[in-house]
């Protein structure tokens, strides 16, 4: 996407040999949030928050680390830092 800052590393989670990241970036083209869901280093999903939008980041942000954390994957909270939410 063009007009967006780089990816920023909002919550950690880990399992056995895996790690789960959500990365979050500013994408000034549509004043607006990105946060992307990475397993593995591998992209799973990714939603754009801007417009009527923008005010759901903070929930669906925190639905995803809920779902995270009900199948089974522990937050490593001590090397990310927090922000939103």
């Amino acid at each position: 996407m063009s007009n967006a800052t780089a990816l920023r590393i909002v919550r950690r989670f880990l399992k056995p040999s895996q790690v789960a990241e959500i990365r979050e970036r500013t994408v000034s083209q549509v004043r607006g949030f990105e946060f992307l869901v990475f397993i593995n280093g591998s992209l799973i999903e990714s939603q754009v928050f801007c417009g009527d939008r923008l005010g759901m980041y903070a929930h669906e942000l925190q639905a995803c680390c809920a779902q995270f954390q009900e199948t089974g994957w522990m937050e490593d909270s001590t090397s990310v830092p927090r922000s939103h939410g």
